[in-house]
């Protein structure tokens, strides 16, 4: 095997075990109704979990390095650079070249139509949080998404002017201990709003994003309150793999693979009477589950900058921990700043 080959097979390994905003976060926690499969039709809820469990199959990430040599400097026009900062941050520091559609417009018909259906749309932020999950959202519509791993933290922190860079490592205990999950839980309720699962799920994103629903959780209250309080409101989920899962874990969570998520049986392990908190290995796989889950009626939340955030020393970051590692640093590449690209 050539060097280039070994370099290629190595990157593909740490990419997938990646990767897992602040700018979300706000009171008024309304849930949506829970999505629900009426019995012997196929409905929204099958279309939802088909293009939803594609996604979580596939590798919806870009390197920050690939970005720049390929995009940026490169020039290479099959990728369309998206910005989802608000038009503020967006003001402040972007990617050079990138396009700024605000993530609580993405469901607007004007934006969707502002998008190509033969481009790779790689989508920029802050931290990676709501790249995620634009690129869920995205992705479930048919475009070719990818998130750029950790965002403007990794990409030029210092300079972008993003309000909420990787704080480091909080140190917090993990644990190698399984938890099991609870038993089978029936689904509940109707079959949602649309007729179609792409009405359904613009629709339900739309509802989520126009009332500030809150898609993500700080590490601290999920100590503070799950782990170390014992509140029961929290369920916590983990999403590594398996193997990582058992090498450690933030305490308490059980595990479903975030390549699992979007399948029936993973559903029906979550309660609909708890605040289900996800925790990946950077917060990024966490961010597209916690919008897939709001989307079917569940309170779900991303813990920001997942196991990597809790505790960078432990081995359930996977083979990937080095280079996992490396994005707390930042890469200090150009900055763009002014205003939208229209």
């Amino acid at each position: 095997m050539t060097t280039h080959s070994v370099t290629i097979v190595t990157f593909a390994l740490l990419s997938a075990l990646l990767l897992g905003s602040a700018a979300l976060a706000a009171e008024g926690n309304t849930t949506l109704a829970p999505l629900q499969k009426a019995s012997g039709e196929k409905t929204a809820f099958d279309g939802m979990l088909q293009v939803s469990s594609a996604y979580f199959g596939r590798f919806p990430f870009m390197r920050a390095e690939d970005v720049f040599t390929t995009i940026v400097k490169g020039g290479d026009s099959s990728y369309l650079l998206l910005s989802v900062q608000s038009p503020d941050e967006y003001a402040r520091g972007h990617v050079p070249g990138a396009v700024n559609i605000p993530l609580m417009e993405i469901t607007e018909a004007k934006s969707l139509a502002r998008l190509p259906r033969d481009k790779k749309i790689v989508l920029t932020c802050d931290n990676g949080h709501r790249s995620m999950a634009a690129a869920l959202f995205l992705g479930q519509l048919g475009y070719e998404t990818y998130a750029m791993s950790m965002g403007l933290s990794y990409w030029n922190g210092p300079e972008s002017g993003i309000a909420s860079p990787y704080p480091g490592s909080a140190g917090y205990p993990v644990s190698m201990v399984a938890t099991d999950s609870r038993e089978s839980i029936a689904f509940s309720a109707d079959t949602g709003t649309g007729t179609s699962a792409r009405e359904t799920i613009i629709d339900r994103t739309r509802t989520i994003l126009a009332t500030d629903r809150n898609l993500f959780i700080d590490r601290s209250e999920v100590y503070d309150r799950a782990v170390k309080g014992g509140d029961r409101g929290y369920l916590l989920v983990s999403l590594q793999r398996p193997a990582d899962y058992a090498k450690g874990h933030v305490p308490g969570a059980i595990n479903i693979p975030y390549y699992d998520i979007a399948k029936a049986e993973s559903l029906r392990k979550l309660p609909r009477d708890k605040k289900i908190v996800l925790i990946c290995y950077v917060g990024h796989w966490a961010g597209s589950a916690a919008l897939f889950l709001n989307q079917l009626g569940y309170e779900a939340y991303d813990m920001r900058f997942g196991t990597l955030g809790w505790n960078d020393t432990t081995d359930g970051l996977g083979e990937a921990k080095g280079y996992l590692v490396a994005l707390e640093k930042s890469l200090n590449l150009p900055i763009e700043k002014g205003v939208p690209k229209k």
